[in-house]
């Protein structure tokens, strides 16, 4: 027995075409907020030590830009006197 196939057409919809629209993208613009600084509450143990820090750091600077004076100093009379010596010798 011969059997005979069977053929069923399936209702084929055509495919549906897709539009993309081309839509221009514009960078967002960022909103400035007023931001107040936060201020927290310390002891006054942390207080004293801050401006103790800064009293020694104050200090430090004034004796670092002292010290670089003399030594700008004592390099200009080394100069002076090695030159004084070296002449003196000649003579």
């Amino acid at each position: 027995m011969a059997t005979a196939k069977k053929t069923t057409k399936v209702a084929t919809t055509p495919p549906k075409k897709t539009i993309k629209a081309k839509v221009e993208t514009t960078p967002l613009k960022r909103k400035e907020v007023a931001t107040t600084p936060q201020q927290f509450s310390m002891p006054q143990e942390v207080k004293d030590w801050i401006e103790r820090a800064n009293s020694i750091m104050n200090h430090q600077k004034g004796e670092i830009a002292r010290l670089k004076e003399e030594n700008a100093q004592l390099k200009a009379y080394r100069r002076f006197a090695e030159h004084r010596i070296l002449r003196s010798e000649a003579e």
